[in-house]
């Protein structure tokens, strides 16, 4: 009940809570924690109310996928067999997908709430939207990039072997290329499009076929010569100028556009090297691995010219997430088990026993929450600790992704 203040008459319209569009097998809510229903419990206000309505505001949701098997599988050491593709809002599950085996994690993406996949028979590539066919196209592709734009479907798909790629809008071919190699990766929670990135309204991608080449939706871009690009780590686009990482024997290099700097590392001991947006640049963020199976986490400061250490990792098999000052990691061990969850703010305890993120994409953070979807190493109870709370499910299966929107 929410009490208001003068001309207002009290009382209480629940909202009704709904539930699940299917009565699955897996057995999840555990011990559900039932925050984010409440959250979406309101009280409407009296019509004659003299008082101005209350502005309206975004409840967001935690959204979560997992791929779960049957309970007589083992998936740890066999994940043949049928498998499902489970949907989940705010601890409840709201769609189930058969997917084929051994299933995928990159060929399916949470955006706007929805469930967004891809399959593939080797001879036709379908798009689905929460399991409906949106379009197919001929021939197999991997999608690197998948973006919603101004209500398109952007896609850019490497082809198997030496095959090429394709960009597309709606399944409708932009530009291909008969044996580039696509830069970048569906599973990088930095770039939330892959390999595709929008740029002051243009979409702009990078592949290697000889020579590096950045394109703007169907035309090039830019392209950089074949001395520096024979050891070029990343790139991406700016504000219309190009940035990228270069190595130079023991040396490594940030370039945007005319601009070099030099970063005092000893490139040889960089184990990973990233671009990412920091402000209104982009900066580099890496892991140089220590003595011994340890690391350093760490990224590069354009304003001051400066290297800022993050967390020392137990392992070079950490997981972070940089948002110019705010940041997440996930220490973990040289088997992936979760040794801590740190990061800028404050994180709910991990309960005991062992947890893995199976995926780069089951840690997530944006300017306001943050979340991580930790496995059950040994057995199926599996949680979710975000700052909305925490929520516990139990299937046979793993998480593939997690977010909050």
């Amino acid at each position: 009940m929410r009490k208001l203040i003068g001309f207002l008459m009290l009382f209480l319209a629940a909202a009704a809570c709904r539930d699940p569009l299917l009565d699955s097998h897996p057995r999840f809510m555990r011990e559900q924690d039932r925050f984010a229903r409440d959250a979406r419990k309101g009280e409407k206000r009296d019509r004659d109310s003299l008082l101005k309505p209350d502005v309206p505001h975004h409840v967001p949701s935690l959204y979560a996928t997992a791929f779960h098997f049957r309970d007589s599988v083992n998936w740890r050491k066999d994940s043949l067999g049928r498998v499902d593709l489970l949907f989940f809002k705010d601890g409840e599950q709201v769609l189930q997908v058969p997917v084929d085996s051994p299933p995928d994690p990159e060929r399916h993406r949470i955006w706007d709430g929805h469930l967004w996949s891809d399959s593939t028979d080797g001879r036709e590539t379908v798009i689905l939207c929460d399991g409906k066919e949106q379009f197919r196209f001929d021939g197999e592709e991997h999608l690197q990039g998948f973006l919603l734009l101004n209500g398109d479907v952007h896609t850019l798909g490497q082809r198997p072997g030496r095959g090429g790629f394709c960009y597309r809008i709606n399944g409708q071919a932009v530009f291909e290329s008969a044996s580039g190699s696509v830069l970048g990766s569906p599973s990088d929670p930095q770039w939330r499009g892959g390999a595709l990135a929008v740029d002051e309204g243009d979409v702009f991608y990078a592949f290697k076929d000889g020579r590096y080449q950045i394109m703007q939706g169907g035309e090039p871009f830019h392209t950089l010569s074949g001395g520096s690009a024979n050891t070029l780590l990343d790139i991406r686009v700016h504000r219309k100028t190009p940035y990228w990482i270069e190595r130079r024997g023991t040396s490594l290099f940030w370039i945007a556009g005319e601009k070099e700097t030099y970063l005092n590392l000893f490139a040889p001991s960089v184990v990973s090297c990233q671009l990412i947006p920091y402000g209104d640049t982009l900066t580099v963020r890496g892991r140089t691995q220590t003595s011994g199976p340890t690391s350093l986490n760490w990224f590069y400061i354009p304003s001051s010219h400066t290297i800022r250490h993050v967390f020392n990792g137990q392992s070079v098999r950490g997981q972070g997430v940089l948002l110019n000052d705010y940041w997440v990691f996930a220490d973990l061990d040289a088997d992936g088990n979760v040794l801590q969850l740190a990061g800028s703010h404050e994180w709910p305890p991990i309960p005991s026993g062992e947890y893995q993120l199976t995926t780069p994409l089951d840690l997530f953070m944006s300017e306001t929450h943050r979340a991580a979807a930790l496995t059950d190493a040994t057995g199926q109870d599996h949680v979710i600790l975000s700052d909305l709370g925490r929520q516990s499910y139990s299937f046979n299966g793993y998480f593939t992704s997690v977010r909050i929107e």
